[in-house]
């Protein structure tokens, strides 16, 4: 039996004995995941959370009846001190992993009084503390917490080993007598497969799990008639090699991203629904099929949710950059090894762990012992390793490497052949970009397409050199971080989408290379006054589309394809629109050959600017002038005629896109002076389970066009009436264009309504619809 502990806790910073006896009177009701303070989204201090808070629970257990009762924590940052009933339980490191305490002894069937003593402190003496760290931890009870009651006789454990074949091997955990009989199921979809009672058995006739089509069997595991130990399971082979990363005997790309588990206000305390939604962002949003979890565990939820939709996963081990000298840090360090090992090594997404910490120098000695380790809890993956110098000793199975020597759209990757510490090894990109081009949703249009462009001028490389597995990118989200590090506002803004998962243009550059639905996302602006100088640089669409035909009004401009000459190896290069005039050049007096010429020197003209227009760029334009007696004045009125639009005859461009012939996606885009507010919601029905539930409410602000319009900070103004909570301030700033509000819910007796009001300008107040139960 597991019951959920995660409603109606009292909550209050700090401690004093007496609190053992009676929480005071300032204490507030909270429930669980809970951020010991909300900060704002930037400009604050990470001391702010950090210091000794203090957590009372009153809860019943069932009668034992000669079984035993266990608390369950998923998640506390960064210690706590338990005391239940008066006893005092001691001290435990949570961090990123569970803590289970046997309560047997103490525990009642009612009331019993359970105060929990956290210390978020960032501990010198706990990995990835000692040195300065480039990401927040946060505090407080973050993850769920439980009541268990088992059997003394009881399964604690599996660790399921199923191949593509059709092998299963289970090495079961027990608690009490050990020479038993297991009985195990195995169902899909709620139909019997099979039931057997040998540890290594074959299931005929399998289906596997792989990316496309992640099939998940339910195994059972059961002694006598007690309640049944329960695990997902996913027939699946990986195998990483020199050449590429096999599934299921095929090679697969590995093409994705890094993940902060931090949002916006409360940090990693946010439940099932919000981490299951960053999963599907990964995958859906951005075409991801791999994620790093990078630089510690994530949630259980996140990564069932990965095990769902066929999202792989490599975890990492907790740290950055530091490694202490110190015994005691280092044995936690090989601690959180084995913890991270046994929390994850059931999950058929996960294919390596990280058992390097990132970014650090050599450690012969510390390495060895957790790749050894690594082996032993679980010889079915291999360990890797992530470094950022060529010369590091790997003794992990795969050679990851942090290449960030992307410092303009002239460079990619460095060749793998200069990763001289491979030695053979399969090679991984494990982190690019990033710090190298911070970039904002209110940065102007050339910036933030550059950032898409980098990332795709990495993965073009990644795609050419054989050698190299895959590419990650750094990193999905913006992230909160220490003072050292970031924009000087807590934030770094390395994302491919902003801190409350809003995506930057650099997501469609992501999403356009895997995604099986059309993407058609235009990351340039066709207003002119957008640009220095009022010019029209060529247009970036990134798409899937095979070519795609332009328009200005109704008049036909010409068809472009994708620019495979600047990026040759991608799966679908970004199309560009350099041509502006194309088929509407029409000027009788001019020759057709000739009138290309005044063509591209006209859209020449409109990509530089008149005034940096060089002599070497008259070469082919100016005898032009001098054949058909034109002043400068008459280039004046050609470009006027065929490019400026302005006044009343604005230029709208329309482009469309095809695929098998057809028209499958268009998009138009010119100067506005209308403007929308749009609202997508992630769900609009929260269920209270184990913990509450939250939906992200996003808001954008467009143009009559559709194109967000980035120099916006207009404000929204949040109130909410029924049985949910906003997260955060109620009064936001759509900066850059756009905003995400996270609602949870409250605990209801039975199903009711709820509402998010949104006003916004003066446009009539908006609501969002909820149902609770």
């Amino acid at each position: 039996m597991k019951k959920t502990l995660s409603y109606n806790w009292n909550f209050v910073p700090g401690f004093k004995a007496e609190y053992l006896d009676r929480m005071p009177s300032n204490s507030v009701s909270v429930d669980i995941p809970h951020n010991v303070i909300n900060t704002p989204a930037k400009y604050f201090s990470e001391s702010d959370y950090q210091g000794i808070f203090t957590y009372e629970k009153i809860f019943d257990c069932p009668r034992l009846k000669n079984r035993k009762a266990f608390l369950l924590f998923e998640g506390v940052m960064l210690s706590f001190h338990i005391y239940l009933n008066g006893n005092d339980l001691g001290e435990r490191l949570s961090g990123w992993y569970p803590v289970s305490i046997d309560i047997t002894q103490i525990v009642k069937e009612r009331r019993n009084k359970l105060v929990v003593v956290v210390d978020s402190k960032e501990n010198k003496m706990v990995p990835p503390f000692g040195n300065v760290v480039d990401y927040l931890t946060y505090g407080g009870i973050y993850r769920p917490v439980y009541l268990e009651v088992v059997e003394p006789h009881h399964i604690q454990n599996l660790f399921v080993k199923a191949d593509r074949l059709g092998n299963i091997e289970i090495e079961p955990v027990i608690q009490g007598e050990q020479d038993c009989k297991i009985h195990y199921k195995l169902s899909l979809n709620g139909k019997k497969i099979q039931e057997f009672e040998y540890n290594k058995t074959k299931i005929s006739k399998v289906e596997v799990w792989d990316l496309d089509n992640p099939v998940l069997y339910d195994l059972e595991a059961q002694i006598d008639k007690e309640d049944p130990y329960k695990v997902k399971v996913g027939f699946r082979s990986i195998a990483w090699k020199e050449d590429g990363f096999y599934l299921n005997g095929k090679k697969v790309m590995l093409f994705g991203l890094n993940r902060h588990q931090n949002y916006p206000y409360v940090g990693p305390a946010m439940p099932k629904a919000a981490q299951a939604e960053d999963a599907d962002i990964l995958k859906y949003n951005l075409g991801c099929n791999v994620v790093r979890t990078s630089h510690y565990s994530d949630s259980e939820d996140f990564l069932s949710r990965c095990d769902e939709i066929g999202l792989l996963v490599i975890n990492e081990v907790p740290g950055w950059q530091h490694i202490g000298e110190e015994k005691e840090w280092r044995d936690n360090f090989l601690s959180f090894i084995t913890k991270m090992i046994k929390k994850e090594r059931n999950h058929p997404s996960l294919i390596a762990y990280g058992t390097r910490i990132d970014e650090s120098q050599d450690d012969h000695d510390l390495y060895i012992r957790a790749v050894q380790s690594a082996h032993q809890l679980d010889p079915t993956r291999p360990t890797l390793g992530v470094r950022n110098f060529k010369t590091s000793e790997c003794l992990e199975d795969v050679y990851g490497y942090n290449d960030f020597s992307c410092g303009s759209l002239d460079h990619g990757l460095d060749d793998p052949k200069t990763l001289k510490g491979a030695k053979g090894k399969p090679i991984l990109i494990s982190e690019h970009n990033g710090h190298m081009f911070p970039t904002t949703q209110a940065d102007n249009p050339a910036r933030r397409l550059e950032l898409a462009l980098r990332h795709l001028r990495v993965i073009d490389d990644a795609y050419k050199y054989e050698k190299i597995t895959g590419v990650i990118g750094w990193c999905a989200f913006d992230y909160n971080t220490h003072k050292e590090f970031g924009s000087g506002d807590h934030i770094c803004y390395h994302g491919v989408a902003d801190l409350f998962r809003n995506e930057k243009d650099a997501a469609f550059a992501y999403k356009s290379q895997n995604s099986k639905e059309v993407v058609f996302h235009l990351a340039s602006s066709t207003c002119t006054s957008m640009y220095d100088e009022a010019t029209l640089p060529p247009l970036y669409l990134f798409t899937n589309v095979e070519y795609i035909k332009v328009y200005r009004g109704k008049d036909y401009v010409g068809i472009f394809y994708p620019n495979k000459k600047m990026f040759p190896h991608l799966p679908h290069p970004p199309i560009i629109i350099d041509d502006f005039i194309g088929e509407i050049f029409n000027e009788p007096s001019i020759t057709k050959a000739d009138a290309k010429k005044f063509v591209a020197g006209l859209n020449l003209i409109a990509q530089k600017g008149a005034a940096h227009v060089s002599a070497k760029d008259y070469v082919s334009f100016g005898p032009l002038l001098i054949k058909y007696h034109l002043k400068v004045e008459d280039v004046a009125k050609l470009y006027a005629k065929y490019l400026s639009g302005w006044g009343d005859k604005a230029n709208v461009y329309t482009i469309r896109g095809y695929a098998r012939g057809k028209e499958v996606a268009s998009i138009s885009s010119g100067a506005s002076s209308k403007n929308v507010f749009e609202i997508a919601v992630s769900k609009h029905h929260l269920i209270n389970e184990d913990t509450y539930d939250v939906a992200r409410v996003k808001i954008v602000h467009k143009d009559e066009y559709g194109a967000q319009m980035h120099r916006s900070v207009e404000i929204a103004n949040l109130s909410s009436e029924g049985p949910i909570e906003i997260i955060g301030p109620h009064q936001v700033v759509l900066e850059g264009g756009d905003i995400s509000i996270y609602v949870r819910s409250l605990q209801v007796k039975k199903k009711t309504r709820a509402s998010l009001y949104i006003a916004l300008r003066d446009e009539p107040i908006k609501e969002v619809q909820f149902e609770v139960e």
